[in-house]
């Protein structure tokens, strides 16, 4: 099969979408399946134009020129560039969606999109979304052979719109990440994402200043890119509470540098507002590193609560301290054990059997058009 995986950001940026359709493409790859990526010619974070052509990790990699803005951009190049290809796949829901759903007569090409958790990452005209979600969205999916939705979440938010919603969850490159042999130090914990104001890092950082009261030795380490402009205002925040030792921010790391932070961190901790998977909580729970995350969707679909690890508040600081600290004083062996059972239920989301699952619903829908 020769598949064109269409996302708007693509390395060399950083994040759960460039990290999932690259993996995707390996897999397909190592099947015989040819898998190409078409995306924007410029990030969004820096606005650092791209080279229209490139060739990454054996990946054929085409850019897009538009206009716009992140919040919604125009391509219309992509219809030229789908003509040599079987079947589109599609990477959240955006213009590419609008433009290959509602134009799905005059294409023909077949359709699949994963959701991603759809463009609900932000409280960015929440009212606004929604409409256009029922609306144009709706509109848009009937030119869409199969929505994979990225969660059971995103798989009950799409089938308000699609009665072509089918539960994909993300595949995880778990192999990486497994067999971790934990060197715990201190009452280290680990966040690991890219800097942006959905992680809500300034919250982890405030439920930091609570936990020291009971923990004086906790200490956070930040591990990623600082994705909008942040890390000014963070470590302002951190001086501000007299912080300075006990707060790292490492920037983006190797991968080799990354499992060498989770050996080392007794939990991992993220406070994000939404997330459409949480990908980086998957790879420290492969890791063995048990999770003390912030009680939403995402993190509930994964998150077996007292079994693979805890669930919180971080918009209260003082509820999440607790919740930290009841974490940090379980025994070791306990702790372990955890560790152990987050790293077996990572298990299913290991790459392999997702591109697996994917490959079989391209075959299903290209079967469909004979």
């Amino acid at each position: 099969m020769k598949i064109l995986q269409v996302v708007r950001q693509y390395l060399p940026g950083t994040g759960g979408m460039e990290t999932y359709v690259s993996s995707l493409c390996r897999e397909l790859s190592a099947r015989g399946h040819r898998s190409d990526v078409a995306t924007l010619d410029y990030l969004f974070n820096t606005g650092e134009r791209l080279l229209p052509y490139e060739q990454i990790d054996g990946i054929d990699v085409i850019r897009l020129p538009s206009w716009g803005n992140p919040r919604y951009f125009v391509a219309p190049r992509l219809l030229e560039v789908i003509k040599r290809y079987d079947l589109v796949h599609l990477h959240g829901v955006d213009f590419f969606t609008d433009l290959l759903g509602f134009g799905k007569k005059a294409h023909r090409k077949p359709v699949v999109l994963s959701t991603h958790g759809g463009f609900f990452h932000t409280e960015w005209f929440p009212s606004f979304k929604r409409a256009y979600f029922l609306t144009a969205t709706r509109r848009a999916l009937k030119g869409v052979d199969r929505v994979l939705a990225s969660s059971p979440s995103d798989a009950a938010l799409f089938g308000q719109v699609s009665g072509r919603v089918m539960l994909v969850e993300n595949g995880v490159d778990v192999a990486r990440f497994a067999g971790t042999v934990k060197a715990i130090a201190g009452d280290t914990l680990i966040f690991v994402g890219r800097i942006s104001r959905n992680k809500r890092v300034d919250q982890l950082i405030e439920a930091l200043v609570d936990l020291r009261v009971s923990r004086p030795e906790a200490r956070l380490v930040i591990v990623g890119p600082d994705w909008e402009g942040l890390l000014g205002g963070l470590m302002d925040q951190v001086e501000a509470l007299g912080l300075q030792d006990a707060v790292t921010f490492t920037g983006g790391v190797p991968h080799e540098r990354l499992v060498e932070e989770l050996a080392a961190a007794r939990l991992f901790v993220s406070a994000s507002q939404y997330e459409a998977f949480g990908i980086s909580t998957v790879e420290a729970m492969a890791s063995g590193t048990v999770p003390v995350v912030n009680r939403i969707d995402a993190f509930e679909d994964i998150i077996d609560e007292g079994e693979t690890g805890f669930l919180t508040d971080y918009s209260q600081p003082v509820i999440a301290a607790e919740a930290l600290q009841s974490a940090l004083e379980l025994r070791d062996d306990r702790l372990a054990a955890m560790g152990e059972k987050a790293s077996q239920s990572a298990e299913r989301y290991a790459w392999p059997r997702v591109a697996d699952h994917i490959a079989g619903i391209y075959e299903e829908v290209l079967g469909e058009r004979d």
